[in-house]
């Protein structure tokens, strides 16, 4: 018998990992169990008994299944969800008293937020420079249309990069003022 399913959209920047947790667990208390993430911010639920569970989201993009990483995780009673383009998502049942953290140190955090910020900034050199060789290699033979909406394409996502590595950062300098001396 197939289980029923419930597809959701939401949207979430990627600096809001701590909001996009809390939307889970608040669907899994609804009955609502995370299955799968599709793209533009399509969640596939599996409809069940509602039950309380502790959602993390982890960026790692280096390392495999059969990684210590994996391992350690799964060793404390963590369920691997999905991974989507470096995001890990895990999952366990909420215990009474004390919420359960993937990270126990500031410095997990930290790093986490600093490899996600590597990520998403590396490919920006190439991309300035595919644009900047078209245009240098065929001047003058590209219609209007196409180079107005190249030069959009490119200025929105530089827009969309500054934000997010802003925010980031942002996300970065204030768990770095909460951290003990």
């Amino acid at each position: 018998m197939s289980r029923v399913q419930v597809t959701k959209f939401r949207w979430f920047w990627v600096w809001q990992d701590d909001k996009q947790e809390a939307w889970l667990e608040a669907m899994s208390c609804a009955g609502l169990h995370l299955k799968n993430i599709k793209a533009f911010g399509r969640y596939v639920f599996e409809v069940g008994e509602p039950q309380h569970y502790t959602y993390r989201m982890d960026f790692d993009q280096s390392s495999g299944k059969d990684s210590d990483y994996f391992h350690l995780i799964q060793e404390a009673g963590w369920e691997h969800l999905i991974e989507l383009f470096g995001w890990q998502f895990w999952r366990k049942e909420a215990g009474e008293g004390r919420t359960a953290e993937l990270f126990t140190d500031t410095d997990s955090k930290i790093r986490k937020y600093k490899r996600l910020r590597v990520s998403l900034s590396s490919p920006a050199p190439a991309i300035f420079v595919i644009v900047l060789a078209m245009f240098k290699r065929f001047p003058g033979r590209h219609p209007q249309w196409f180079v107005i909406s190249t030069i959009s394409i490119f200025v929105l996502y530089i827009l969309f990069l500054v934000v997010n590595l802003v925010k980031i950062s942002m996300r970065i300098r204030d768990l770095e003022q909460i951290q003990p001396l």
